[in-house]
């Protein structure tokens, strides 16, 4: 292995975690107004009567509303009970959602619902069931996914649909993930599995670093063309009797496959920045941290941050399959009028 061109894992994984998680909460807490929010990441949230909140969330906990909440109010991992009428979305991750005041909006991953007050938003149930109460008032549409609709749908002024909520009905705001609770345990769990990834699998990932520095034109082209042939694989196997249990595979597969393929980017950008500041033995791990956290903050950048994100995964996907091929032969692939094989990292 070539050390002069690669960084190796020297630094404990433990306190580069820590490390990540704190300057992410650095960078997010401190522009917030000290009394205007209320978060939590470990523990129950309580507005208690006669308090008023901009903004109510926790990350492993209930949330009970029985004040003034001017904006949303959500739980990653919890239940969420709204008592007083609040100004933007009731949403959990994994939890059960309970209404009994108006609301902006609804929003559920896992559990159930129990809607007994006006809603002036969407419904989004994705795994649950929703419950209508006899002061049920929905302006928008109600989502469901594999749950069922328990009591007056009359009460829905919009269209009751079963599936997945269409993003183009959602505004820019309801579109976010659970908020800054959601948006945290993303960003910790991304940096998690780059960590991992760059201590565990140090070759796979810094090989298609490697294609991805030489053949960045290749990876991208590579990336996106992986789109339309998930599209195509997917209806010869659902038009194939035989194919159908391998079309259950062929989602999680194609998933996974960018996931890593965000991992290789965020990699390949945090060696960079790394690089770049003199650290030239810092480690792996390092890099992996450093990208990743980089990473998690394009998800803010105005109008573009979910394109950029999913281009930056998309060049990482082209990038793995570079690296991969490049193992079968040195003339798999090529950039410019050249034909290359990425160096061993």
């Amino acid at each position: 292995m070539n050390q002069s061109a690669s960084l190796q894992f020297r630094l404990p994984a433990g306190p580069l975690l820590a490390l990540s998680a704190f300057v992410i909460s650095i960078v997010v807490l401190l522009p917030l107004p000290a009394q205007a929010l209320e978060r939590s990441v470990t523990g129950d949230v309580l507005v208690r009567p006669g308090e008023r909140m901009d903004e109510v969330s926790a990350f492993m906990g209930d949330v009970r509303v029985d004040g003034a909440v001017d904006g949303d109010v959500g739980s990653a991992f919890g239940d969420v009970e709204i008592n007083q009428p609040i100004g933007g979305t009731a949403s959990s991750g994994w939890g059960n959602v309970e209404v009994r005041a108006p609301v902006g909006g609804v929003e559920a991953g896992f559990g159930d619902v129990y809607i007994d007050a006006p809603v002036a938003g969407n419904v989004d149930v994705e795994h649950g069931d929703v419950r209508l109460g006899p002061n049920a008032k929905v302006l928008g549409n109600l989502y469901f996914g594999s749950g069922e609709v328990i009591g007056n749908t009359n009460t829905v002024q919009g269209a009751v649909l079963m599936g997945m909520a269409s993003d183009f009905d959602r505004s820019s705001d309801d579109f976010k993930l659970f908020g800054f609770v959601g948006w945290l345990f993303a960003a910790l769990v991304f940096v998690g599995c780059s960590l991992l990834v760059a201590v565990l699998a140090p070759g796979p990932i810094a090989s298609a670093s490697r294609a991805l520095e030489d053949s960045p034109g290749w990876s991208l082209i590579l990336g996106v063309g992986t789109i339309p042939a998930a599209a195509v694989m997917g209806v010869l196997l659902a038009i194939s009797v035989v194919g159908i249990p391998l079309l259950l595979l062929l989602v999680p597969a194609y998933l996974a496959l960018v996931v890593f393929g965000a991992l290789v980017a965020a990699f390949f950008i945090g060696s960079k920045v790394v690089l770049a500041t003199g650290r030239y033995r810092a480690g792996n791990a390092l890099a992996a941290v450093v990208g990743a956290v980089i990473m998690a903050a394009v998800y803010h950048v105005p109008l573009f941050g979910n394109l950029l994100l999913y281009a930056l995964a998309l060049l990482g996907t082209g990038a793995a399959i570079l690296a991969f091929f490049s193992r079968r032969g040195p003339r798999l692939y090529s950039y410019g009028s050249s034909f290359r094989r990425p160096r061993d990292f």
